[in-house]
């Protein structure tokens, strides 16, 4: 006698449940409503692609990730929301550190995600439970012995080591115009966030905007290792380097080919990407709508303003612009712009010396410079404040005696400083002397004011500044 074997198929929630904990796209369709109730989902090319990666990341395909999108495409609810709860459907004991600029966020997505697993449907589907107090939100854990933690850039941590680490806007665009700031955020990453999880071989995602070229993204790809996801606002197709622009690479998971087909046409049409191009100027649009710091053609200095010369015209009256740093073989460059004034006011810069150089490198430098120049040649340097600053302004007048050395005390900030030198070019009225040098001086120029580097820009300032400022007020001068 045969026995008949009973088969139950599976329920339609059932099969559903496994099709999401399977496809974190279809996941993400299925709780969209828990987190966004107010607006029905609608999905593009680029979260499908996202979701394609972050399941890599998920595989263990990808251990460190670098994303960079445009605000207002959903890169904060599916990276720091979605996709941790996804995983936990499938792995509850993994443990999550996030991290943004202000606690604030950190703790909003911690809110979502407890709105997700603490939801029926999470918790049957996938027999899911949190411990503990059911209403924490800065730190809660699974039954499954995971973890997720909210702190911020610079805050809590030290102690943990997670399985995986989110950082969500680590920065803010106010704050990545200063050094000292930009400095923080990628101390904090190297020293702190670097460190945690080692053991347990942890995933790093950062997600942000470009805001400078030394912003975490660009310390990140500059030390390298780092899978890289671009997708600006506005379509750019590849282009090579040229004088003054750093070129461009897309990125080949990028559905589009037509420059400036819109990322989200569905959700942020023409209309309001023109908007918001005028809201955040060209500046910020480079960086936080097209993910490139600087403006193509370049920011305050353009690169076709600069015009170019063999010879020097003979009748100029010169001075060279100093800005030193301190650091031998690291940090900013000293560097010393000559620059010459003609008769008719037309501006000629005939040398970009630029060098990393300690306290005692930068003296030679400026002595061997000020004998090459002659006597004739101002020399001016930034005098920075404090008594430090003007020790080192009177040390270095009794080193350059018999010239024209003068230290010009600081006022107003970088761009401030830069704009009448700035209107000169716009006006068509700088020449460049050919040479090796303007490759990287005109690299420098362009990339202000979110360049990594502006030692060109403040030594250019203080020649044209000091040039002007003390124009003979008689016939004295013989041109």
């Amino acid at each position: 006698m045969t026995t008949a074997v009973k088969f139950e198929l599976p329920s339609l929630e059932a099969v559903e449940a496994e099709l999401c904990r399977r496809d974190l796209h279809r996941f993400t369709e299925k709780v969209w409503p828990m987190v966004e109730p107010m607006i029905p989902f609608k999905s593009n090319w680029h979260i499908v692609e996202l979701c394609k990666i972050l399941q890599r990341v998920s595989n263990g395909e990808i251990n460190r990730l670098v994303i960079n999108v445009p605000p207002g495409t959903m890169k904060s609810l599916l990276v720091s929301v979605i996709w941790p709860a996804w995983e936990w459907a499938s792995n509850p004991s993994l443990k999550y550190l996030t991290a943004s600029y202000s606690n604030h966020l950190t703790l909003r997505d911690n809110r979502r995600v407890r709105t997700i697993v603490t939801s029926d449907w999470f918790r049957e589907s996938f027999n899911f439970a949190l411990l503990g107090d059911q209403t924490a939100v800065e730190k809660f854990a699974t039954s499954g012995q995971g973890l997720r933690i909210a702190t911020s850039v610079g805050g809590l941590g030290t102690g943990e080591h997670p399985d995986r680490i989110i950082i969500d806007d680590p920065i803010t665009a106010q704050e990545a115009r200063s050094d000292v700031e930009r400095q923080k955020a990628n101390q904090w990453f190297s020293n702190t966030a670097s460190s945690r999880g080692i053991a347990r071989n942890v995933v790093i995602i950062v997600i942000m905007q470009r805001l400078h070229e030394d912003d975490l993204t660009g310390y990140l790809l500059v030390r390298g290792g780092w899978e890289h996801v671009k997708f600006p606002m506005r379509y750019m197709p590849t282009r090579p380097p040229s004088d003054g622009d750093k070129g461009y690479t897309a990125d080949p998971r990028d559905h589009r080919t037509v420059a400036g087909t819109l990322l989200w046409p569905d959700l942020l049409p023409e209309a309001k990407v023109r908007q918001l191009e005028l809201d955040l100027g060209p500046y910020d649009t480079a960086g936080q709508l097209q993910q490139v710091p600087t403006p193509e053609g370049g920011g305050l200095f353009k690169r076709e303003w600069f015009k170019f010369v063999d010879v020097l015209p003979s009748k100029l009256r010169f001075c060279r612009g100093w800005d030193t740093g301190a650091t031998e073989g690291g940090g900013d460059n000293t560097t010393g712009i000559k620059m010459g004034i003609a008769p008719n006011n037309d501006i000629y810069v005939a040398d970009a010396f630029a060098e990393q150089l300690g306290p005692s490198g930068v003296d030679v430098a400026m002595l061997q410079l000020a004998n090459a120049d002659g006597r004739d040649c101002m020399v001016r340097e930034e005098k920075e404040p404090g008594s430090a600053g003007l020790a080192v302004i009177a040390a270095r007048t009794k080193l350059l005696i018999g010239y024209d050395y003068k230290g010009i005390p600081i006022s107003g900030d970088k761009v401030t400083r830069a704009k009448p030198f700035r209107a000169q070019c716009e006006a068509g009225n700088v020449y460049l002397l050919r040479g090796s040098w303007n490759h990287e001086y005109i690299s420098e120029l362009t990339s202000f004011p979110t360049g990594k580097h502006d030692d060109r820009v403040d030594g250019s300032s203080c020649a044209f500044n000091q040039l002007v400022a003390e124009q003979p007020q008689d016939n004295t001068v013989v041109w």
